[in-house]
């Protein structure tokens, strides 16, 4: 009778695509959480920009008062995605993130 030979993987090569695949994870996945920290940075500076243009806004309309917080500004207002706080500051200053660093308008 003739031997039939199996069909399928060996361990051997199954040991290897899974090796292949752990270093592909290890190289993508630090790239991946710079790119959230990065994103969170850029949304939170954007979010400054449009608290900032709301508060000129605010004091166009209300004789050059500063709004005393977020909430007196008109429309919703941008939450901080890493979860800090945002700061108005009175007029000609920018505002704030309590997480620090991203105070700087560009």
């Amino acid at each position: 009778m003739k031997a039939m030979r199996q069909r399928g993987f060996t361990l051997v090569e199954i040991m290897i695509v899974v090796s292949i695949i752990g270093l592909v994870a290890t190289l993508a996945v630090p790239s991946f959480i710079n790119a959230r920290t990065k994103t969170l940075a850029y949304t939170c500076v954007n979010n400054l920009r449009m608290i900032e243009a709301a508060k000129d806004q605010y004091a166009l309309d209300h004789t050059n008062q500063a709004p005393a917080s977020l909430a007196d500004l008109a429309g919703t207002t941008p939450a901080c995605n890493g979860g800090g706080n945002y700061t108005v500051g009175a007029l000609g200053v920018n505002p704030t993130c309590s997480l620090g660093g991203l105070h700087v308008l560009q």
